[in-house]
This record gives structure tokens, sequence and C-alpha cells, in this order.
């Protein structure tokens, strides 16, 4: 049995100084891991001197040994009471009186220690007859004193993670329960050592209890990364920030969550719960708010309800080994410079419209809605490059109404401009596609016919002819009266085998409206040169 027990201490003792080692060199990032290593340094002595109690053969090195472990169990207790409270504020600082305490009383208990051992005293331990080959020991007062100091100061660690239990959010409370109750079964299995050890064979089993709690506990700080994560984001964000902040762990769950972030839960989903922790994060902005939270850092930009436009970041944190404890996520609410935005973009497809619109009133006139002399320009050149290249002529009507002046001085302007503006409604009529249609000036008109020859254009400008002809202009001050205008036309062609430019081609169509005027008016003449081609 004495074997058995032995090997177990001596198990004990290697656990845990390999889990103190590893808690050791985290200590730079995880603030409890300084006094958690303590924990497993004062468990791996009191395992070590519990060992040598069961292999020792002689009183004198077991009674040695004995003694010897009450330095390991003063410092887990110690070690234990401040992790509890770095557990619930990594930054604590402990008082004057409670450092006095813990350090004082062990240095005393140990002092009259010595003494005792010196003196074969039995204020610690009484020794009694041998049993099995074995010496027994009974407790002497000032042991029950140490037990009644170490029961204190575990206690005055358990009570304050109590209390952090009783206030912390639901996401937390999973891991200060599992501190409590880990710390909870060495207490009782010491208890029961203490007052029947016949129910344990004799043996000292608390610090084979203890090694289970400093396992758990190490679980808890070192590999779930909550406790740390946590107090780190929130020594990190100040509650008073306009940007909502949500701490998420590595399993989706809202871990913290700041006042502003809380407030833009409710405008999101009014129907969530005050208190946004332990929630799934999802549930608290939704999914395509949040987006892929199991991937890497993000940004985006989403509208979570109409009119509610939201800036998404989202961070990684990680331990030292890469491995992910949770998210960041900082919303904060754009809806204002999305609308600027959105105002802005509006404002700029105005001007653009209002700048075509101008563009285009630039190149038509104002009374008649046809095109002007400086559009005429450009579309006449470019139709003969056309024709040069095609080798298609290209046909051009001048039209002109005939004693326009006539009807202003009869009639006023009011009706010349009447006449204007049916002229070209019955100009624009005879046009088709590709065709351009513009006021040259005054009462004059013409036509860019591109791809029609010298007889099709002839045809087409006796059309025109006719159907100004046709026209009856009513003069408001006399109901009774109507102008019918009349028109004379000039044609010109260009064809492949031509020279000349735009400004030959419009001459000799002037040329021909010339000719029709001198043969009477309402009349449509062909260029001479035109003629005698075709």
């Amino acid at each position: 049995m004495e074997l058995l027990m032995g090997a177990a201490f001596v198990l004990s003792a290697a656990v845990c100084a390999r889990t103190g080692v590893v808690a050791w060199r985290r200590r730079s990032s995880t603030p409890a891991a300084t006094a958690l290593a303590a924990a497993m340094a004062g468990l791996t002595w009191w395992s070590a001197c519990n060992a040598v109690v069961q292999l020792a053969a002689a009183p004198l090195v077991q009674s040695t040994a004995v003694r010897c472990s009450l330095l390991g169990v003063w410092v887990v207790v110690t070690a234990l009471h401040l992790l509890c409270r770095t557990l619930v504020d990594p930054h604590v600082r402990l008082r004057p009186a409670t450092r006095w305490v813990l350090a004082a009383v062990p240095s005393l208990l140990a002092a009259t220690l010595v003494a005792d051992a010196a003196g074969a005293g039995t204020a610690w331990y009484t020794r009694l007859a041998p049993v099995d080959g074995r010496m027994s020991f009974a407790f002497g007062p000032l042991f029950w004193v140490h037990s009644a100091y170490c029961y204190t100061v575990l206690a005055g660690g358990l009570a304050v993670l109590v209390r952090a239990w009783w206030s912390a959010a639901a996401a937390l409370r999973p891991q200060f329960t599992a501190v409590l109750l880990s710390a909870l079964v060495p207490v009782a299995g010491n208890l029961v050592t203490v007052a029947r050890p016949d129910l344990v064979g004799g043996q000292d089993v608390t610090p084979l209890l203890f090694a289970v709690t400093g396992l758990l506990c190490a679980r808890a700080v070192l590999h779930r990364g909550l406790l740390q994560v946590v107090p780190v984001a929130r020594h990190v964000v100040v509650d008073t920030i306009a940007d909502g902040v949500l701490v998420v762990d590595a399993a989706g769950h809202v871990v913290d969550a700041n006042p502003a972030a809380r407030e833009l839960a409710r405008r999101v989903r009014p129907d969530v719960e005050a208190d946004l922790v332990g929630l799934a994060a999802d549930r608290v902005l939704g999914p395509d708010q949040l987006g892929d939270l199991p991937g890497g850092a993000s940004r985006r930009t989403v509208e979570a309800r109409p009119g509610l436009h939201l800036d998404v970041r989202t961070t990684l944190v990680s331990d030292r080994r890469g491995r992910s404890l949770g998210r960041v996520v900082v919303v904060r609410d754009v809806s204002e410079a999305v609308g600027a935005t959105t105002r802005l973009r509006e404002q700029l497809a105005e001007i653009d419209r209002l700048r075509a619109q101008l563009a285009e009133e630039s190149v038509r006139d104002p009374l008649t809605g046809l095109h002007n002399r400086r559009f005429l320009d450009g579309a006449l050149a470019a139709a003969l490059r056309e024709a040069q290249d095609t080798g298609r002529p290209v046909a051009l009507l001048v039209i002109d109404v005939d004693h326009f002046k006539r009807v202003n001085d009869t009639h006023g302007h009011p009706v010349g401009d009447a006449v204007l503006v049916a002229v070209a409604g019955a100009l624009r009529a005879c046009a088709r596609s590709g065709d351009v249609v513009a006021r040259f000036g005054g009462e004059e008109f013409v036509l860019v016919l591109p791809g029609v020859p010298a007889p099709a254009a002839r045809e087409r400008a006796e059309d025109v002819r006719r159907r100004c002809a046709a026209l009856e202009v009513p003069v408001a001050a006399a109901p009774a009266e109507a102008v019918r205008p009349t028109v004379s036309v000039g044609v010109a062609v260009h064809d492949a085998a031509a020279a000349g430019d735009a400004a030959a081609l419009l001459a000799a169509a002037d040329r021909a409206l010339y000719a029709a005027k001198a043969a009477g008016r309402d009349r449509v003449r062909v260029d001479a040169a035109v003629a005698s081609a075709s």
C-alpha cells in the first residue's frame, strides 16, 4: 500500500511541476498564470514530501518529511487565494494588512514548527507507537492553529470568487463554477483525512486532490482563454466610446458588450434581451451584419434596417500559439455618412443630367427645337468623311420660306415664329433615320441626307415642298385668316467622284435655291452640276 501511494505522490509531484513550468512561461500574457505557477510549485513540494513519508523506512525521515510538507501547504493555500483574486481582477493589489498576514503567520508557524521538532515537543505532532512497522502521529494544538489559518486563507479567496460568480455575466459563470467546485473537492478530502483518517487508511490524500484542482484551474486559465480575453478587452475598450464593441468567444457567443453595443443591438433588433452576454452573436446583430465570424479579420458596411447603416469591423483575438480565443467586433452607425454619400451621388447624377441637357441645348434652336448651325457644321463634315470612306453620296437640301418678310410685316413676328415652327414640324416629319434637320438661320433650313443619290434627293425635296405648301398657320388677330406658307428648295449632291468640302456643297445648294426663287418660288431646283450628271 505504501509503495502504491508513494508512486502516486511521485506522479503527482511530476505532473504539478510540469504544469507549473507551463504556467510560469505564460505569466506575461495571462495575469493568473503567476499565482497558478506558485500553487503548482507548492503542490510539487507537498507531494514530494508525502512520497518520502510513504517510501522512507526511518521514523526520523518520516517525521521530518511530515513537517517539511507544511511549507508546501502554506504555499498552496496562499497561491490559491491569490489565484481566485486574480481571476476576478487581473490587476488586483492586496491590502498591506492582508500581505502582512499572508507573510507573517506562516513565518511564525514555521518558527514554532522548527522549535517543536528540535525540542521533540508535542505542540505540533505527538509521535505514537509504531503501527504495522510504521510510525503514526497525533495532531498537537499548533497543528489545529495551522489548519484554521489555511482554511481561513482558502475560504477568503473562494468567497471573492463566489461574489464574482453572483454578479458575473452568464458566459463567465461556468468558468467560475469549475474553479469553485475543483477547490471544494480537496477541502472535503482534507476534512475527511483529519477527522476520520481511518476512512482513507491513515493516508493524507489531500495533495493528490489539490493536484486535480490545479490541473482544472490550469485548463480554465491557460486553455479556455475566456477569463483572459474578457479582462484584456475591458482594459482596452472604454464604456463611454460611441462605437459599439462586442467581445465574442470562439464558439460565437457574446462574452462582453459595451453600452453603445447594447443600444445598437436594440435598434437593430428591438426584441433582443437587455443583457447581451451569453447570447449567440448572430442573434444580437444578425448573420448578415456580423459576417463570417469563424474567418479572419474583416470590414463591411451593411444596412441592418431601412435607413440604419452599420460599419462592422471584426478582429481576431489569439493566444501566443495562434489559437483563436474569440473576436472583437466594433460596430459604428454610419447612417449619416451613407445618407450624405447617397445625396452627393444623386447631386452628381443631377449635375451630369443638367450638363447633358445644357450640351444638347447648345446645339438646338430654341424656337423650333431643330439642331442649330453649330451642330450642322459637325454633322455635315462627318457625313462627308463617311462618304469618302464608303463611296456613298450625300444629298443636301436648303429650304427657304417664301416671302417670310411679308408675313412678319403683315401679321407680326409671333405669326412669323408660328410659321417657322410649322415648317420645322413638316421637315421633321419628312426626315428619316440618319437624316439631319437643322435651322440654318432666319427662315432657312437644311436637310442632310446621307446615302441619298440625286434622283431620290429631288423626290425628297418635292415631298418637303408639298408638305410645307399644305400647311395652314392661323392668325390670332384675324381668326378667319390663315397663312399658307410655301418654300423654295435647292438641292446639291456630293458623290464619290466629286471634290470639295462642306462649304462647296452648301454653296452649290444655295445656287440651286436662288434658281428656285428666280423661277417663281415654291419650286425645287437641283444644282446644275448635279442635274447634268444625272
